[in-house]
Formats: structure tokens, C-alpha cells, sequence
């Protein structure tokens, strides 16, 4: 048994023997570069090399590894130089270059390579794409964009483009006065919101635009629907002016709303509130037909209450204009008339019994406007006087005709009336 037992722990041992020994394995490599029937102790032409471990087959290694007597044929990175430490080589002065701003510049301001041509009535404009996207809403929003963009010259003019893109183009950019309302309504269809804010620093200036200055802006931009905004303000610039512009034949093309606005407001410059009546007439009577369904909105802003109480009561007596005369006859206003009567006699009779019996408080202590005192206005008369019943329509345009032939200041020169120490009219002296 013990002999068995021995014989057994011998062939254990015999199998584990050949696991504690370390594998190796023999690797011939040839060099290709040598034909089959050279020798290898002459040529190098196979190299035998014993490794344990796969990862130590670095074959690219062996292969551009040399022989001793090969030395000769190493690069200058093998011998360690290095070509990429120079010394001073920060230190070496560059010539100058243009900056890309400038070159950039040039490019843009003389027109080269463009991208997009703009066609306004036949016109074309060559411009650079970029530069539009930089303040154009319009065309930054414009996808795909094509070789050539169409622009609507009722909204966008030749003369504003040009003016824009250089506008575009320019670090200091201005506007010039006779093109700005061009200008801003082709900035309102091109969304160029800069622009616009440029246009609105002007339009808010009263050294720019106030009394004469801002009628003629108002006249220049009638009939377009950017600028109902802009004319808007530019009707309350209009005061002492009034007058002036009731004798153009550009006032008769005023619409109704516009017209409603100036003749309601406390800021306009009269010399009698009979006035407002006679504009009211003189723009109904340029189309009477059209217009005759516009008296009662009209006749809402005449403050009859505030007209001379001679006047009232002669009126509808004495004046002879055919449709000053319908109007007066007109049920309502006949109506407004007798009111006004009323109230102005009953003001007086209590001024009377306080002892006061200057006429002037009258218009101090009612709504009224701004009233001026014009030497050439043929019926200006102090508000308790009798003849005040004598004023007419005919007076009123002899009157506008006056104006038409004075100097283009002669509104800025006409004195407001001192509500505290009212002038005295000639039949008063």
C-alpha cells in the first residue's frame, strides 16, 4: 500500500512540473530587403529573438531598428536636433498688415464682391448683404436670401435707399431735412429700428419742426399711413400759425379728424372765436356735398359762449354767406346760439351787481383759447364792443387774402392778447 502511495505522489508530481516552468517561444524574423540567398552573418538578414511576453512584439520597432555598422544612415532627429526650439524666433519683426476692419471696410464702401442686388423701379443696387442684416429687420428676416430683392418704390424710394445704405455705411451718419419723411417711411417698411429712433429725435426737436415748420411737415406727409403718427404731433405745433395755414389751399384737403383736433384745441391763436365758424365753413364749403354730413361734428368744437354777445344776437339777422346762414339755421345750433345768449347775459348781470363792468371778465372766466391781436385783420374788435355785430364771412376771407401776401414770419410777429389789460379797439378809444 505504501508502495502504491509513493508511486502515485511521483507521477503527481511528474504532471505539475512542467506548469511552474516559464513558456517560451522562438520568433524568426526576415528582412525583405535581402534576397533569400544571402548570408546572415554578412547581411543581417534575420534576426532571431527570444521573448516571454506577447506585448514585448513591438514588430515596427525591430524592423527600423539598425545594426552597429548601418549608424551612418540615421536622421538629424535620430543624432537630436530639433528644429522646432530657434532661438529669438518670437523676437523677429513682422511686416505690417492691414487690419481685417479696413480691409473690410474697403470692400464694403467701394462695392466689391456683393452678395445682393436691390431693384426699385428698375434700378439696381449692388450692396452687401451683411451690411442690410445689420440694421434691416426686414432682410434679416428674408429667407432664403435671393440674388436680387424686389423693393416697392411707393415704400422704399430710389433716392431713400441710396440714403439709407449710406446711413448703413457711415460711423457719424445724419439726415438731410428734405428727405427725411422718404427716409422715414422706407425705414418704417425696412424695419430699421436705429433709423427710426434718428428720424424721432428730429420730429420731437420744436427748434426743428414747430408752427410753420411743422405745418409744412404736416402737409408733406398727408396721405400716408406710416406717418399719421408723425403728423399727429406735428398738429399740435400748429398755433399762432393757424390762420396762416386756413388761407392755403393745402388747409381744404385736411381731413375731418385732423380738423376736429385743431379746432378743439386750447392752444390754437385766434382774434374772435366767430373765427372757428368761418374755418369750419370755408373747409365745408370746398365740397359741400361730401362734406355737409360732417357739420355736427364740426359744430361741437365752435365755442359759441365764447363769441361777442352782439355778434350772437345780430348774426342771424345780418350775415349774407349762403351757407353760413344754413348753418345757423340749422335747428341745434340754433338752439346753441340762444344758449350761449343765455349764459353770457346772465354772466354779465352778476358781474353788474358785483360792480364789474369790464366785458374781458367775460372770456377769463370761460373756456376759451389763445387769442391774438392782428393789426391786419380788418374786423378785430374788443369783445364788449357794438360793432362786433358787423363781422361777416366776407371780412374773413379779405382777411385770409391779407395773409397770403405777408412776409413767411409774419405770424411769429403778431402779439397774444393780455387777458389782464385787454387792448381797446378803435371804436372803444
Amino acid at each position: 500500500m505504501d508502495q502504491l502511495m509513493e508511486k502515485y505522489e511521483a507521477l503527481d508530481q511528474h504532471k505539475r512540473e512542467p506548469a511552474n516552468r516559464e513558456l517560451t517561444c522562438s520568433v524568426h524574423f526576415v528582412n525583405t530587403k535581402f534576397g533569400p540567398g544571402t548570408s546572415s552573418e554578412d547581411e543581417l538578414g534575420s534576426v532571431t529573438c527570444l521573448v516571454s511576453k506577447a506585448e514585448d512584439l513591438e514588430i515596427e520597432r525591430i524592423f527600423k531598428r539598425q545594426s552597429a555598422d548601418l549608424a551612418t544612415n540615421r536622421s538629424l532627429f535620430e543624432f537630436g536636433h530639433n528644429f522646432e526650439d530657434v532661438r529669438d524666433w518670437t523676437s523677429i519683426e513682422q511686416p505690417l498688415k492691414v487690419s481685417l476692419k479696413a480691409v473690410l471696410r474697403y470692400m464694403v464702401e467701394n462695392h466689391l464682391k456683393t452678395t445682393v442686388q436691390i431693384e426699385i423701379n428698375k434700378m439696381y443696387f449692388n450692396c452687401h448683404v451683411i451690411v442690410l442684416q445689420a440694421y434691416s429687420k426686414f432682410f434679416m428676416e428674408l429667407e432664403p436670401i435671393p440674388l436680387v430683392v424686389t423693393l416697392p418704390e411707393e415704400k422704399v424710394s430710389q433716392k431713400a435707399f441710396m440714403l439709407i445704405y449710406k446711413w448703413m455705411l457711415s460711423d457719424e451718419p445724419t439726415l438731410e431735412r428734405n428727405n427725411i419723411v422718404a427716409v422715414f417711411v422706407a425705414a418704417t417698411y425696412l424695419r430699421i429700428k436705429a433709423l427710426l429712433l434718428g428720424c424721432w429725435t428730429y420730429f420731437d426737436d420744436v427748434n426743428c419742426f414747430n408752427e410753420a415748420t411743422a405745418c409744412i411737415m404736416y402737409v408733406e406727409s398727408k396721405n400716408n399711413p406710416a406717418l399719421d403718427i408723425v403728423r399727429n404731433l406735428m398738429l399740435t405745433r400748429i398755433q399762432k400759425f393757424l390762420l396762416t395755414f386756413v388761407a392755403t389751399r393745402d388747409f381744404l384737403e385736411v381731413p375731418l379728424k385732423h380738423l376736429v383736433y385743431l379746432l378743439s384745441s386750447d392752444e390754437i391763436c385766434v382774434n374772435t372765436e366767430v373765427e372757428i365758424l368761418f374755418i369750419a365753413v370755408r373747409w365745408l364749403g370746398h365740397d359741400w356735398q361730401c362734406r355737409k354730413s360732417n357739420v355736427p361734428s364740426l359744430i361741437g368744437c365752435i365755442r359759441f359762449h365764447s363769441m361777442p354777445l352782439w355778434y350772437l344776437l345780430c348774426v342771424r339777422r345780418v350775415e349774407t354767406h349762403k351757407l353760413v346762414r344754413e348753418l345757423l339755421g340749422l335747428p341745434n345750433v340754433d338752439a346753441i346760439i340762444n344758449e350761449a345768449i343765455s349764459k353770457i347775459t346772465s354772466k354779465m348781470y352778476e358781474q353788474k351787481i358785483e360792480g364789474i363792468s369790464d366785458h374781458g371778465n367775460i372770456i377769463k372766466n370761460l373756456q376759451s383759447r389763445r387769442w391774438i391781436v392782428d393789426d391786419a385783420c380788418p374786423y378785430y374788435h374788443h369783445i364788449g364792443c357794438p360793432h362786433t355785430r358787423d363781422i361777416n364771412f366776407r371780412q374773413f376771407e379779405s382777411y385770409l387774402t391779407a395773409l397770403q401776401q405777408q412776409p413767411c414770419d409774419y405770424w411769429a410777429k403778431i402779439d397774444l392778447l393780455d387777458l389782464n389789460n385787454p387792448r381797446k379797439c378803435g371804436c372803444m378809444q
